[in-house]
């Protein structure tokens, strides 16, 4: 083999390596209930203190048809309308519009950031 062919595979050897080490190493924040305590600001805790959905309310927000793109984590509903990836199948990485999804956001790779980004509908009632 000519050096170019060598040099070439190892460039190729040193991606692969890299890209395997990038996915293959555990999430820190996969599985961490710690994530679940987000600060509120003062309009959300308003918002919280006074706006209650309930499951009926919950499960009609599918995001099908004009209807609301809710999702519950820990007892306070968001709105995913401003989500392209809910608003275009009601549903992201297997996890469906109109439901709580806690255990599923626990589990999932996702930091506390992505709960402070989502906008508080109100608190849901059980």
């Amino acid at each position: 083999m000519k050096l170019w062919m060598w040099i070439t595979l190892a460039v190729v050897i040193a991606v692969a390596a890299a890209v395997v080490y990038a996915y293959a190493k555990p999430n820190p924040n996969a599985g961490d209930p710690t994530k679940l305590q987000r600060t509120v600001s003062s309009a959300e805790q308003h918002t919280l203190d006074t706006v209650t959905i309930t499951g009926d309310q919950l499960t009609a927000a599918t995001c099908a048809d004009g209807a609301a793109c809710y999702l519950a984590v820990d007892g306070v509903v968001y709105d995913m309308s401003g989500f392209p990836s809910w608003m275009k199948r009601g549903r992201h990485h297997g996890i469906e519009a109109g439901t709580d999804a806690t255990e599923a956001f626990v589990r999932s790779g996702h930091a506390r950031d992505k709960l402070q980004s989502m906008p508080v509908v109100g608190r849901l009632r059980r």
